[in-house]
């Protein structure tokens, strides 16, 4: 990893920015200034609804449906009142997408140009764009339910080839923040989950719901790390994932982090939510994607899950033969896992609830803020139209 921006001096990081294109640099993810800007706004629609309504009972109610020159002076005013009222709202909005401090913005520029030097795109998300364990709601034994609520947003949030890290962010409860690392591998593997022993407090760190019977013991002190779990009847299937070097690779590079591979893809997550305007979790990233992950994706190109028709050695020897006995090139058929290997058993019920309380959450202010003074206003407007 290029780490120089991190350490740079001020001027040099602010010279590089003033060099970069501002449609790629990234965007500040506000908090406490974007519900200002919501209230703002929703002081304007209800101005709005206000101001027409006002003008609708004029004509309707004081001059008998008629258009009078009072009623057009009143319109023009409250829509000139309501331009500034929006001009202002532009301005608002942009000072909400702005770094709080001059501190915050200069950490910000470390962290892009870092992300930059390394070839990562920075791209901030208001959801998920994975699943998880700990992006997913409900009970997922056979397919995940991937609601992730409004509350769930991933920022930072860094982009490569076959690769994202940042952090996940609850806007409900920030104790479920989450920093991470997922990388897409080349075939599906099992779902395995590795749960760190080192992030543990008084318990572990995963949400609630795993069913504890499905833990399987490796070789080594391995176990010492990592409380490892497979679906049932796929432990030698983690076992031949699990490899000596690749288990050596986990302690020494990811002994911090859980670690779960469901699909084709691995993800690496740990509390709580990561600073990345310094070195430690870019040092972390680079040691993980330079280490364990190609070990991971030797694996993930190897497994074979033989309890699917036509994936057992004898089945895809017959076919290369067959192939090579009608001179046709022999394509190795894309690899599935069966139903069984798919999903653990979870059922992450209090992160369920958290969810389902911020989905109510944010219908309840979107529906106060917006679609109730909409509704007023458009009812004001529709009364001034009728008037006329």
């Amino acid at each position: 990893m290029e780490l120089r921006w991190l350490t740079a001096p001020e001027h040099g990081v602010a010279a590089a920015m003033a060099d970069e294109r501002r449609s790629g640099r990234s965007k500040w993810v506000p908090t406490g200034r974007r519900v200002l800007f919501h209230l703002y706004f929703s002081l304007v629609l209800w101005y709005l609804a206000i101001a027409l309504v006002s003008v609708g009972v004029s004509v309707d109610e004081y001059h008998d449906g008629r258009v009078e020159i009072d009623d057009v002076v009143g319109l023009v005013v409250a829509v000139l009142v309501l331009v500034g009222l929006l001009v202002g709202a532009w301005f608002l909005y942009r000072w909400s997408r702005r770094p709080p401090s001059p501190k915050a913005r200069l950490a910000e520029w470390r962290t892009h140009l870092t992300a930059v030097a390394n070839g990562f795109e920075e791209e901030p998300e208001g959801r998920a764009m994975f699943s998880s364990l700990i992006t997913t709601t409900g009970k997922y034994n056979n397919a995940f339910i991937t609601t992730p609520g409004p509350q769930l947003s991933s920022h930072p949030r860094f982009v490569g080839d076959r690769v994202e890290f940042g952090n996940l962010v609850d806007d409900v409860k920030r104790s479920r923040d989450w920093h991470y690392l997922t990388v897409k591998l080349p075939a599906p593997l099992p779902h395995l989950l590795l749960d760190a022993t080192t992030n543990d407090t008084v318990r572990s760190d995963l949400p609630p719901g795993l069913d504890r019977g499905l833990r399987i013991s490796l070789e080594g002190d391995f176990d010492r790390w990592f409380r490892v779990y497979a679906p049932s009847g796929y432990g030698t299937d983690a076992r031949y994932v699990l490899t000596p070097d690749v288990m050596s690779s986990l302690v020494s590079t990811a002994a911090y982090y859980n670690v779960e591979m469901v699909d084709d893809r691995v993800v690496f997550f740990s509390k709580p939510a990561a600073d990345f305007s310094y070195a430690a979790p870019w040092v972390a990233v680079d040691a993980i994607l330079s280490d364990l992950v190609p070990r991971l994706i030797t694996r993930a190109e190897r497994y074979r899950d033989e309890r699917v028709a036509g994936q057992d050695a004898e089945s895809v020897l017959e076919a290369a033969r067959d192939a090579m006995e009608a001179e046709q090139v022999w394509t190795r058929k894309e690899t599935v896992v069966g139903e069984e290997g798919r999903r653990l058993t979870v059922r992450a019920r209090f992160h369920a609830i958290w969810v389902a309380v911020g989905a109510v959450s944010w219908l309840v202010t979107r529906t106060l803020l917006y679609f109730i003074p909409g509704a007023f206003a458009f009812a004001g407007l529709m009364s001034v139209i009728d008037g006329r």
